[in-house]
């Protein structure tokens, strides 16, 4: 059977108040949540969380986010609002790595494959003195059926634009005010010791500032109950990566004009103080990491939007590759690089392909 190009991630245009914002969201866009609660309602189960206990641990979390970023809960409600479900499903959706990794149900179940393999090109080495910033993104590879654009004018802030699975808050995006995020897996032995805020929120929080510097300190002051690796830049062309477990951030400057970052602990202090519990499943991030910057490296000065999703199809080691084939995981999953997002923060244009392991194609999205 000859593999079709997955359909392009709708784009979901949303202005005004956070509850206003989700409410469109919501309507737009309920198909594809619904989808994603489908998702994690069986992914939730596989690790021994039932949806009633989900659900349950959902409305704690959600008190604590009233409490950090009330205008994100707000967006939540709104949300569910428009598609017709509960909010507590809706929080559940946004904390799906506490409910997988969290142990509440069956520790012993397996865990989920996940990847990510990011890079941004500070504006020396672009060829057209443009910041790019990408990432390819493993996770699920159903959850390219959920996959949405959001183009967000807020009541206040930055204009916002955010590749995201529907009914969460972000995943990648960029801002107005130059600023864009992209998160890569990390894990260690601190993961779960103790409450935090979902990182979608996080990653939400970090687009709505105007300045790189309150964008970065959103990070650094966050409550994180798990490790998460966030590829922070500005268009004007500076980047920083954060190596966050629930107890520190290690930080990390471009070299030579690039910061490459895949699925492991990278700086120096990090890898002296914290056990990287991710690594020994996932091998590949060593090479991964190596092989987007050498390709880079050897363009330096010239890299374009092409060189990059050039970078991006590295098939070294495949099917555990910089661009994942579908793989067969744990309990039937099966993990891929379920998108690739390029953005020229410069520009303010994204561009989006989904299953780029396969025939696809890169879809143009614009923030304005």
């Amino acid at each position: 059977m000859t593999q079709s190009v997955t359909q392009a991630a709708p784009l979901i245009d949303a202005t005004g108040a956070p509850r206003e914002v989700g409410r469109q969201i919501g309507r737009q866009a309920g198909e594809r949540v619904l989808r994603s609660l489908e998702i994690y309602r069986r992914g939730f189960l596989e690790r021994g969380v039932d949806w009633q206990l989900a659900c349950s641990i959902a409305r704690r979390i959600a008190a604590r986010i009233e409490r950090v970023a009330p205008e994100a809960l707000e967006e939540m409600q709104g949300i569910a609002e428009g598609c017709g479900v509960s909010l507590d499903e809706i929080v559940a959706i946004n904390a799906r790595t506490e409910l997988l990794y969290g142990g509440f149900g069956n520790p012993a179940a397996a865990v989920d494959p996940d990847g990510c393999t990011g890079a941004i090109v500070l504006p020396p080495a672009s060829a057209d003195a443009h910041l790019l910033h990408v990432q390819n993104w493993d996770w699920r590879d159903e959850c390219a059926e959920t996959c949405v654009v959001l183009r967000i004018e807020p009541a206040q802030g930055p204009r916002m634009l955010i590749f995201v699975e529907a009914g969460m808050l972000a995943r990648a995006g960029m801002n107005s005010a130059g600023i864009a995020i992209t998160g890569n897996f990390l894990e260690c032995d601190g993961d779960g010791s103790r409450e935090g805020i979902p990182v979608p929120v996080i990653r939400r929080q970090v687009l709505t500032q105007p300045l790189l510097g309150a964008a970065l300190e959103t990070v650094l002051r966050a409550e994180r109950a798990f490790s998460i690796n966030l590829m922070i830049s500005h268009r004007d062309g500076e980047a920083f990566d954060l190596e966050t477990t629930p107890d520190e951030v290690f930080w990390i400057a471009p070299d030579n004009d690039l910061l490459v970052h895949a699925n492991h602990f990278v700086s120096a202090a990090a890898r002296s103080k914290v056990r990287d519990t991710g690594l020994p499943s996932n091998g590949d991030s060593l090479y991964r990491d190596l092989r987007v910057r050498r390709y880079l490296e050897r363009h330096h000065g010239r890299i374009s939007p092409t060189t990059i999703r050039e970078a991006m199809q590295d098939r070294f080691g495949a099917p555990r590759a910089v661009c994942r084939s579908p793989v067969a995981g744990p309990g039937g999953r099966t993990s891929s690089t379920v998108a690739t997002v390029l953005m020229d923060t410069t520009a303010g244009t994204m561009w989006v392909a989904m299953r780029p392991y396969g025939p696809h194609e890169f879809t143009e999205y614009s923030l304005y």
